[in-house]
């Protein structure tokens, strides 16, 4: 098996995929967290992404604790418990994180957000991002070759 691009998909671009959500790329390189999928328990697509969800396992907690640790003081951007926001915004990074360092031929893992807290902190750990919209053009560029 070689090594592909596979896409952890966060909250915020669930919705701007659309139908695209069904389709043959989303189901082979589309996965997203627990986390994720607890906050999309009530959409219509829920049901969907039960089959693509990363439970959480001891490498990406470990990795969890060096994200957070990056977060400064007093900061809520990337998460805010206290309004219950967020909580799987970190996880995205640790997963990430996680499954990037595996070894030098496992696949390669993109966070698919436009949340500005996830986007600067993916940085300073140098995780690639896409946007929503950039995920929508692969995936319609990978359904039209499959035709």
């Amino acid at each position: 098996m070689t090594a592909s691009i596979k896409y952890l998909i966060d909250n915020n671009a669930l919705g701007p995929l659309g139908d695209r959500k069904k389709s043959k790329f989303f189901a082979k390189y589309c996965r997203v967290p627990a986390e994720v999928a607890y906050e999309s328990r009530r959409a219509k697509h829920a049901k969907l992404l039960e089959s693509l969800t990363i439970e959480m396992t001891p490498a990406m907690l470990r990795e969890l604790t060096a994200v957070m640790k990056a977060v400064p003081v007093g900061d809520t951007g990337l998460v805010n418990l206290y309004a219950n926001k967020g909580a799987a915004d970190p996880i995205l990074i640790a997963m990430a994180l996680a499954l990037n360092s595996v070894d030098l031929f496992a696949d390669s893992w993109i966070i698919v957000t436009e949340d500005k807290a996830v986007i600067a902190m993916a940085s300073e750990f140098e995780i690639k991002i896409e946007s929503p919209a950039s995920l929508i053009e692969i995936i319609d560029a990978y359904e039209l070759c499959e035709r």
